[in-house]
């Protein structure tokens, strides 16, 4: 009997995980498509803005995933460069 709901249980756990992961690789591919859409036009304002939404929300979605946590100080450093590169076009 415990060994039915112990299976139960981790195959939940197992789903959720590769669930995170996708977020997470979905994430990612975002970042990089709007990075490079500003590397194309870096005075974009719609483009920066929605960059710095994305910063913030990879933050909290890689800090939670145990495979990502690694990328969390380079997008802390990334959203500097990018507050930078907004200051010098104001």
């Amino acid at each position: 009997m415990f060994a039915k709901l112990k299976n139960i249980f981790t195959s939940s756990h197992q789903q959720q995980n590769s669930e995170d992961d996708e977020e997470a690789l979905r994430t990612e591919n975002e970042l990089s498509l709007l990075e490079s859409a500003l590397s194309k036009n870096p005075t974009d304002s719609n483009t920066q803005k929605k960059l710095m939404v994305k910063y913030n929300q990879a933050i909290k979605i890689f800090s939670s995933r145990k495979n990502y946590r690694h990328r969390v100080d380079d997008l802390f450093i990334r959203m500097d460069e990018l507050r930078n590169t907004i200051r010098r076009n104001i």
